[in-house]
């Protein structure tokens, strides 16, 4: 059996995936996994692989192509999630659509364990990044540029980037994720790109427009104001809300609180 190590990314899975299938090996004496591999299988060859974007594009091309949109947005999702065995799972499942005279009813096999490992797993992505869609809070920075942060328990960020780039077009925004170390920046009426938070300036991030704080107390005057106290529900809150979600929700902090 011949492992294939790759980068817990999308783009490091796919690569992967080319790496494994154009080896020769057979689908039977290759397996992938992620670089957090905790033990090491005996009789085993393991193999490195370097993430390589065009690898990974034609891999995800043609999944798209044979096996469609459905099976590419699985597949995407899926990697979202953390499992040590979704990178082999999502291996499984591309050389069966790839089989199939009609690869796009691949994704219906969920007796196979691989695809319906897939599959769960891109429910779980799908669900949290709907989500961060309506839970993601931005602020204005003195310059001007829309900040963001979250902390969401999948690598979500790649997922919403898309909707936020086509909602506010023409804004200058950052999306963090502070649990990955992971930006999102989008330029006004440009393309948004996808980054790490090493070189990231955080004294930018500390300054507030003055627009923003009397928005910020605007609003939460609003959230009080429609609050109806003989009504309050919190199980019922903390189920549609989540505790996690609100530290980087303005309408949750209190006067004065920095929660950076």
């Amino acid at each position: 059996m011949t492992i294939f190590v790759c980068e817990d990314s999308l783009d490091g899975i796919l690569t992967g995936v080319y790496d494994a299938w154009d080896s020769r090996l057979g689908h039977s004496r290759v397996k992938l996994k992620t670089v957090d591999v905790d033990t090491y299988e005996l009789f085993c060859e393991y193999r490195d692989v370097k993430t390589d974007m065009e690898k990974a594009e034609k891999v995800l091309r043609t999944v798209f192509h044979r096996m469609g949109e459905e099976a590419g947005e699985a597949i995407c999702y899926a990697c979202a999630c953390p499992h040590p065995d979704k990178a082999d799972a999502i291996y499984r499942l591309i050389a069966r659509g790839l089989s199939m005279t009609d690869g796009t009813k691949a994704i219906y096999y969920l007796q196979d364990s691989s695809v319906s490992l897939v599959m769960k797993l891109r429910q779980k992505a799908w669900h949290e990044a709907h989500r961060m869609l309506g839970f993601l809070r931005f602020e204005e920075l003195s310059g001007g540029v829309l900040y963001a942060q979250m902390e969401p328990p999948y690598a979500v960020l790649p997922l919403i980037a898309p909707h936020f780039a086509d909602r506010l077009r023409q804004e200058n925004w950052i999306i963090h994720d502070l649990k990955r170390g992971l930006l999102a920046l989008h330029r006004a009426g440009g393309w948004w790109v996808l980054t790490d938070d090493q070189e990231l300036n955080r004294e930018f991030l500390a300054g507030r427009s003055e627009r923003e704080e009397k928005f910020q107390m605007l609003w939460k005057t609003f959230c009080r104001a429609i609050a109806i106290e003989e009504r309050r529900n919190p199980c019922c809150q903390q189920t549609l809300l989540p505790c996690r979600f609100r530290p980087h929700m303005n309408e949750f902090q209190t006067a004065g609180e920095n929660n950076r």
